[in-house]
C-alpha cells in the first residue's frame, strides 16, 4: 500500500493498492463512489458485482470512515480511495477530495450508492462533464419505510428528498434493484420511469447447498427468519403469530438471524410471551452455513428494496412463507414457488405456518420451482453482466 497526492490537492487518507490493475487503453473505468466499505446490503452488492467485471476497470471510492470491506476489494487489484471522512455531512470537503480524485483517475462514468455519496458525486460528474448513474436500493421516501423514524430523522429524510430530487436531473440514467423500488422513487423523485434501469441484487448460489428438508415422523419443525433487527423487518409480527402457532405445533423452533437496535424489545417479546424454548435470536451469522438446517423460511417484513434473503432460501431449497409486498411478489409466486400472507398480519402469518404444517410435501415441491426460478434470474455472474453492459452501452451513446 502506498499514500499518494494529486499536485496542487491534498488526498486525505487516500489509499491505492500498488497492483492497481491498470486497465487497458480498450478498457473503460467505471469509479464507484459510496459512503463506507462497511457491511451493508449496498456495500456487499457492490463487492460482488466490481469483481466480477469483465470488459470494465472498477475503481472504488468511500468518502466516509468506515472500511471493512476494503481488504477484499484490493484483494481482487480493485483500487480503493479511502477519502474517510469522520463528519456525519462535510459536503465541501467531500466535494474537494472526490473532486480530485476524478481528476487522476479520469472515468468514463461514475456510479454513485446512497444519498450523501449520490448527491456528492452527481455535482462532481457534472462539473467534470463525467455521466453519473444514480442507485435506488430501498423505498426510501415511502410512508412504510419511515414509519418508525423519529421527528428529526424525518426533517431529515425531507432535506435530503429535496437534495435528491434538485440533482437528480445531473444523472445520466439510475439503477433500481427492484420494479418497485423503481415506482416508487420515480415518483417521489419526479424521474422518467425510462430512466431507471432494474437489476436486481444477485447471489452466488455457489455459496449454497440446495437441499429440500425432508419431513420425518417427530422432528420438530424448525423456522428461519434472516433480516436486520428493526421494526420494518416484521419480526414483532412473526414473534406473536408463532406464539399463537405454538398450540398446533408445541415442539416448533423460530430462529432469527440478525442483529439491530430492535434485539431489546423483541427479547422483552419473547420473554413475555414465554416463547424462551421456541425462539432464538441468533444474532450475525454465516448464512450459508447455517441455513439448511432449518425446514421453512418466513419473511414477514414490512418493506424491502430487494428480497435478496428470500432469494438465498430459494438457492438453499428452503420453502419460502412471505409477505405480500409488492417487492416479494418480483421474486416468487404465490401458491407455486412460495405462499404470501397480508404483511403486517399477525393472523395471517399464524395461517401460513399452518399451511406449512399440513402441507409440508407441497411446500418442498414449491421449494424445487422456487431454486429453478432463482437460477434463471438471480445468478450473481449473471446480475454483473447486466450491469457491466449496461453501463458500457451508457458510455457509448453518452456524446
Amino acid at each position: 500500500m502506498h499514500s499518494g497526492t494529486i499536485p496542487g490537492t491534498e488526498l486525505k487518507n487516500v489509499t491505492t493498492p500498488v497492483n492497481t490493475g491498470a486497465p487497458t487503453p480498450m478498457h473503460k473505468k467505471v469509479l464507484f463512489v459510496i459512503d463506507t466499505l462497511q457491511t451493508g446490503g449496498a456495500e456487499q452488492s457492490l463487492f460482488a458485482n466490481a469483481i466480477r467485471f469483465k470488459t470494465m476497470q472498477p475503481v472504488v471510492c468511500h468518502l466516509y470512515a468506515g472500511d471493512l470491506l476494503k481488504q477484499k476489494f484490493t484483494a481482487y487489484n480493485v483500487p480503493v480511495y479511502s477519502v474517510g471522512l469522520k463528519k456525519k455531512y462535510g459536503f465541501t470537503e467531500a466535494y474537494k477530495q472526490l473532486k480530485a480524485i476524478v481528476q487522476k483517475e479520469q472515468p468514463d462514468i461514475i456510479v454513485a450508492y446512497l444519498t450523501r455519496s449520490e448527491i456528492i458525486a452527481r455535482l462532481v460528474g457534472r462539473f467534470s462533464h463525467i455521466p453519473v448513474i444514480g442507485t435506488f436500493v430501498s423505498e426510501l421516501y415511502s410512508d412504510t419505510y419511515n414509519t418508525a423514524l423519529s421527528a428529526k430523522a424525518k426533517m431529515a429524510v425531507s432535506f435530503f428528498k429535496w437534495a435528491n430530487k434538485t440533482t437528480a436531473r445531473f444523472c445520466k440514467g439510475f439503477v433500481a434493484n427492484s420494479e418497485e423500488v423503481k415506482r416508487s422513487n420515480a415518483k417521489a423523485l419526479g424521474i422518467a420511469l425510462n430512466k431507471i434501469e432494474v437489476i436486481n441484487r444477485g447471489r452466488d448460489s455457489n455459496l449454497f447447498r440446495f437441499h429440500v428438508p425432508q419431513a420425518a415422523s417427530g422432528k420438530p419443525l424448525r423456522f428461519l427468519n434472516v433480516g436486520r433487527l428493526v421494526p420494518v423487518k416484521g419480526q414483532r409480527d412473526l414473534i406473536q403469530a408463532f406464539a399463537a402457532f405454538l398450540p398446533a405445533c408445541p415442539d416448533a423452533e423460530l430462529h432469527i438471524a440478525g442483529e439491530g437496535p430492535a434485539r431489546e424489545s423483541l427479547t422483552a417479546l419473547i420473554d413475555e410471551l414465554g416463547l424462551q424454548h421456541n425462539v432464538e435470536l441468533l444474532g450475525s451469522q454465516d448464512i450459508p452455513r447455517i441455513i439448511n438446517g432449518y425446514d421453512c423460511f418466513v419473511f414477514p417484513s414490512h418493506s424491502e428494496g430487494f428480497s435478496g434473503a428470500v432469494v438465498e432460501a430459494m438457492f438453499a431449497g428452503l420453502p419460502v412463507l412471505a409477505s405480500d409486498i409488492a417487492v416479494n411478489k418480483e421474486v416468487i409466486t404465490h401458491l407455486e414457488t412460495g405462499y404470501f400472507f397480508e404483511k403486517g398480519s399477525v393472523e395471517s402469518i399464524k395461517q401460513a405456518l399452518l399451511w406449512y404444517k399440513d402441507n409440508v410435501a407441497v411446500a418442498n415441491t414449491f421449494a424445487v420451482k422456487a431454486n429453478e426460478h432463482a437460477r434463471q434470474h438471480f445468478e450473481l455472474d449473471k446480475i454483473a453482466g447486466k450491469l457491466e453492459n449496461y453501463l458500457l452501452n451508457l458510455i457509448i451513446v453518452k456524446n
